[in-house]
């Protein structure tokens, strides 16, 4: 399991249980730096036609939760933007007419696609999750429905959902990819969570697959640095310390997952959340997310990366889809490159976990990652729009 840092909020106490203790307050120098990271959202919701201003949610196939209505939104607004819930919001059909998506209903004033060719978008009223093209992806914002129309968070329109289904309109030029880090969790006397049943520790899982990973980018022509190789303890500070000594061009942390209810399966995939919003296991907002942070440079490739692994991972595992989801996991907030968070799989769970302990499907794992990351690649090769 990760640790994520105090600045994204209470976890659910029942998973926060299960934790190890080794989180540590993000330090005042790095945040210092971190506070110049704020102009760069502003600068990406001009460029991927967002105007700007002068609790985890369920699967959209479960019944709908109930409607909470909306504050009026603030007076003067700039055009095609309201304030809603303390957050910009940007009406969801001109949003789609800025990215070439058509529009329909599947429940009027509720339910609502964004759609072309390629992508498929369901966007339903006061969830903090959208399905795009059948995976699921958590919003830092709630969706809003205000006068007969779907409002979708600015910050999420611009910074998640854009990035992802164009990432050419991401401003500035596309990150290098020569230096990948590889961050196997936990180690040492940590660790991780266990399967004493079967005998299983989440360190050496992580290690494995971690070397599967290595292995499998080093023959493909990638420089692949690792935070551990061997059974050891490293801070969390010093595994994000490294990767930027290493001047790594991708970060990935690599992790097993579990939950006090064994029933619980799935893969979850984890990137940094946005400067202003709330985690998405925070069940409200705290002054600690308006802090900008060192990983908040690469927001928008973020989306891109964890999007390009999550798909792959949940495709080739075949595994239940818990989400793209949100973390200020210490080591997201203090790389300089993009990163992603991976939770592979339930250690808590017998059947999930007698397959994690099979090397055939460890493999599974190094492979979806790895795809992933060449999905990714691609992105960053593909030109202008």
């Amino acid at each position: 399991m990760r640790t994520e840092s105090p600045a994204a909020g209470a976890r659910p106490s029942v998973v926060a249980g299960l934790g190890r203790a080794l989180t540590r307050s993000v330090g005042a120098a790095c945040v210092r730096r971190a506070v110049l990271l704020g102009f760069a959202a502003a600068v990406f919701l001009s460029c991927v036609g967002v105007a700007p201003l002068s609790a985890q949610g369920s699967s959209p196939s479960r019944p709908s939760p109930p409607r909470v209505s909306a504050p009026a939104p603030a007076a003067a607004p700039t055009a095609g933007v309201r304030t809603f819930l303390g957050a910009t919001y940007v009406e969801a059909t001109a949003w789609a007419a800025r990215f070439g998506l058509k529009v329909s209903w599947l429940e009027r004033g509720r339910r609502l696609q964004l759609f072309n060719q390629t992508t498929r978008i369901i966007l339903e009223a006061d969830r903090r999750e959208v399905e795009l093209d059948d995976l699921r992806v958590f919003l830092g914002e709630p969706i809003v429905e205000s006068g007969g129309q779907l409002w979708l968070g600015t910050v999420d329109a611009a910074t998640l959902l854009g990035a992802i289904i164009r990432p050419a309109s991401i401003p500035g030029s596309p990150p290098a990819l020569r230096v990948i880090c590889l961050d196997a969790g936990h180690g040492g006397t940590d660790t991780g969570t266990q399967n004493r049943r079967l005998k299983l520790d989440e360190k050496a899982l992580t290690l494995d697959v971690a070397q599967r990973v290595r292995r499998l980018l080093e023959a493909k022509g990638y420089r692949v640095v690792m935070t551990r190789s061997d059974d050891r303890f490293v801070e969390l500070e010093d595994r994000a310390a490294f990767a930027n000594r290493a001047k790594a061009d991708l970060f990935v942390s690599i992790h097993f997952n579990a939950f006090p209810q064994p029933g619980v399966t799935g893969t979850e995939t984890y990137i940094l959340t946005r400067r202003g919003q709330r985690s998405t296991g925070a069940a409200k907002r705290e002054s600690s997310d308006q802090v900008g942070l060192p990983g908040h440079r690469a927001d928008p490739w973020n989306a891109v990366l964890g999007h390009a692994i999550h798909r792959q991972l949940v495709g080739r595992l075949n595994t239940a889809d818990r989400g793209l989801k949100f973390g200020r996991f210490k080591v997201l907030t203090l790389v300089n490159c993009p990163g992603v968070l991976v939770e592979s799989g339930y250690l808590s769970n017998e059947a999930e976990a007698r397959r994690i302990a099979t090397p055939a499907y460890r493999a599974d794992i190094a492979a979806g990652i790895v795809a992933g990351i060449e999905s990714y690649e691609a992105q960053l090769r593909r030109p202008a729009r």
